[in-house]
């Protein structure tokens, strides 16, 4: 199956990025390919979500909070599992599946995904940890969107299938993600160089795992971590206010015609965020590990980071990356107009999703390469395809 866009739209998007500024920090907006309308959702993004809008706009706010119970968990996690996604990364792409053990002998299932043809570039290594709200989501559904980075640039990536909450409460599925990386780092003979040289990345609850991955590797001394990757991450639990980040809807701009939906959808997002304790078994939302955004972020690798126009995460995404910037922290930062949560999720299916792919793996090759000895020829070799 191909792409349900051509490959134009693709172009378009690159060719009409502008670079801004938010709170003093650079920002690299990614305007819609084929739309100057403010606060507009992308045409095929409204197109497939308009009929939940429409409902959505007139739904009464008690019906839109989170059902934590046993069967209201099961019916997000149909939701949240379902892979939308569509093939679309001709190259073939090897994975192979392995068990890692964790601290307490469990097996962790993990998926190692390696080019089938040519040279397999062992400098580094992709560790990518999927989201869904902790209690949801799988390596599947973000398995075409590691594939495609693979293809891209020819590393070996990881992907890993941790316990899930609430049945496994907090900090159970944080210490499988951290375990794994530790896994990546004694196997050499696995990864070569790149076991030394990791760039971890998660999406949503994911980008929090991979944040706290990289609080572990700092705290222990390893340094094991180059870079990290946050997409649209969970960072503010606690929603702690400060200069940097305030909740307010009024920092969204929203079109006419689609702002009674976006923002009973930004409610009910942010709604799911607050009812994280119960579902993690845990009150203390507050700690460095899942509240990160308050901890002292001096000394924190170079972090990438993304998030939509209309995401609930938006001002917290946004407020960490002035945090990192200020406290010295090499980042990069990409605004993605007319999008909102969850765009990883849907490769092939929007061109917003691959352009992401291609920034990522941009900002991987970059850093690397600053890791790597400077010679005649870069030691870094992979292109963007």
């Amino acid at each position: 199956m191909g792409k349900k866009y051509e490959e134009s739209l693709l172009y378009a998007l690159k060719n009409r990025q502008k670079m801004e500024e938010y709170q003093g920090v650079p920002l690299l907006v990614k305007n819609l390919p084929d739309s100057d309308e403010k606060g507009a959702m992308d045409p095929r993004l409204y197109e497939d979500s308009k009929k939940n809008l429409k409902i959505m706009a007139w739904m009464p706010s008690f019906l839109m909070k989170m059902d934590t119970s046993e069967k209201g968990i099961a019916n997000l996690r149909k939701m949240f599992n379902g892979v939308k996604s569509v093939p679309c990364v001709e190259e073939k792409i090897t994975i192979e599946n392995r068990l890692v053990k964790a601290e307490d002998e469990y097996q962790i299932p993990v998926r190692i995904y390696k080019k089938s043809s040519g040279e397999v570039d062992t400098k580094a290594v992709f560790y990518y940890i999927h989201g869904g709200g902790f209690f949801g989501g799988s390596p599947d559904v973000v398995e075409e969107a590691v594939k495609m980075f693979v293809a891209k640039t020819g590393l070996v990536a990881v992907s890993v299938d941790y316990r899930l909450a609430p049945e496994n409460p907090y900090p159970t599925g944080h210490k499988d993600c951290y375990r794994v990386l530790q896994w990546i780092g004694e196997n050499k003979e696995l990864f070569g160089e790149g076991a030394y040289r990791i760039f971890v990345s998660g999406d949503s609850a994911g980008g929090n795992l991979a944040q706290y991955c990289t609080t572990r590797d700092m705290e222990d001394g390893k340094h094991l971590i180059k870079g990290q990757l946050l997409l649209y991450p969970t960072l503010n639990m606690a929603q702690v206010q400060d200069e940097y980040y305030k909740p307010e809807l009024e920092q969204y701009e929203m079109a006419p015609k689609q702002k009674r939906g976006l923002k009973k959808m930004l409610g009910m997002f942010a709604g799911m965020s607050g009812s994280l304790e119960s579902v993690l078994g845990t009150k203390d939302v507050k700690n460095n590990y899942l509240n990160p955004y308050t901890k002292n972020p001096e000394g924190t690798p170079p972090t990438f980071l993304t998030v939509g126009e209309h995401d609930f995460l938006k001002m917290e995404t946004l407020g960490y990356g002035v945090k990192l910037h200020k406290a010295g922290v090499e980042i990069k930062m990409v605004l993605y107009k007319g999008f909102g949560h969850a765009y990883i999720d849907n490769i092939g299916v929007y061109p917003q999703s691959e352009d992401c792919i291609d920034e990522m793996a941009n900002f991987v090759r970059e850093h690397c390469e600053k890791t790597l000895r400077t010679g005649e020829n870069s030691l870094f070799s992979f292109e963007l395809k």
